[in-house]
């Protein structure tokens, strides 16, 4: 089931109204569907993002270049 926000721009709410029903309709109780809203919503801004370590590794580059440790 996709549980995309069609808002086009209207700001992130605790439980959007365009698929809440179809939630509870499935089972899942009102709270269930503000927590599900809510970690939607932060994750969506970025706060779940894992790094892989593929990411880490260009990170710690960066670093050693920036801090002239490491020639070009």
């Amino acid at each position: 089931m996709e549980l995309r926000n069609h808002s086009h721009g209207m700001a992130e709410h605790p439980a959007p109204v365009m698929w809440s029903w179809q939630l509870e309709l499935a089972g899942i109780s009102r709270q269930q569907i503000t927590d599900l809203s809510r970690v939607k919503a932060l994750y969506q801004q970025g706060v779940y993002h894992e790094i892989t370590p593929e990411q880490r590794r260009l990170e710690f580059v960066r670093w050693l270049y920036q801090q002239n440790r490491l020639q070009s």
